[in-house]
C-alpha cells in the first residue's frame, strides 16, 4: 500500500465531488490513491478493501436512520453508494478516508503530562458540578479521576501517589507536573 495523507485524500474527493463526481467515483480515488502505482491484483485488491469498508459505513448510517426515525432512505433492497448524497455521503467517505489515509506527519498528540492538566480541569469541573448541582455528578467526577489516575500510572506514578498528587493540585490549584513533584518531594 502506498502512504498518502488523510488530506490529500480529502482535498481529492472535495474537488471530485465539486467536479459532480458521484461517491462510486470518490471511492475509486481512495482507492487508487493509497496503492500508488502498484499493479493490477494489488489495486483490485485495494478497491474491494475500500469498498467494504465503505458498506460497513452505508450499513452504519442506513441503521442509524432506522434506529433514531424508524426507516431509512436506503433500502437494503435497491441501495447504491451513489444514492448518497450531502452530509450521508460527506459522513461515509470521511469514515473511509480515516481508515485507509495517515493522519498528517506533523499532527502534534499532546504529552502525557499536558494531557494530565486537561484531565485535571475536567476534574475540577465535574467536581464544581458535584458541588453546585448535586450527587448525581458524582460518576462523572469519579470517571474523569479513574482516567487521570491511569494517565499518571503510565508515567510511573502509581495509584497511591497519583491520588495524593491529584488531591494536592485540587488543593492548591497548582498543574499536574508540579503536583506530583512536590508529592515526591523534588519541589
Amino acid at each position: 500500500m502506498h502512504t498518502i495523507t488523510r488530506a490529500k485524500l480529502q482535498k481529492a474527493t472535495e474537488e471530485l465531488r465539486d467536479a459532480g463526481g458521484t461517491t462510486t467515483h470518490m471511492l475509486h480515488t481512495i482507492a487508487r490513491m493509497t496503492t500508488g502505482p502498484a499493479a493490477p491484483p494489488q489495486t483490485e485488491r485495494a478497491t474491494a478493501n475500500v469498498f467494504d469498508t465503505a458498506s460497513f459505513y452505508y450499513d452504519d448510517l442506513s441503521s442509524e436512520y432506522e434506529r433514531t426515525t424508524g426507516a431509512t432512505p436506503y433500502s437494503w433492497q435497491t441501495a447504491m453508494f451513489d444514492d448518497l448524497t450531502g452530509d450521508d455521503q460527506a459522513k461515509v467517505i470521511r469514515y473511509v478516508i480515516n481508515e485507509f489515509g495517515e493522519p498528517e506527519p506533523h499532527a502534534e498528540t499532546p504529552a502525557p503530562m499536558a494531557l494530565a492538566d486537561h484531565l485535571l480541569d475536567g476534574l475540577r469541573k465535574a467536581r464544581k458540578l458535584r458541588i453546585e448541582y448535586g450527587e448525581h455528578f458524582r460518576p462523572a467526577e469519579i470517571r474523569v479521576r479513574s482516567a487521570l489516575v491511569a494517565l499518571l500510572n503510565t508515567q510511573s506514578v502509581t495509584g497511591g501517589a497519583a491520588l495524593k498528587a491529584i488531591g494536592h493540585a485540587l488543593a492548591t490549584g497548582c498543574g499536574t507536573h508540579q503536583a506530583v513533584a512536590e508529592m515526591d518531594g523534588q519541589l
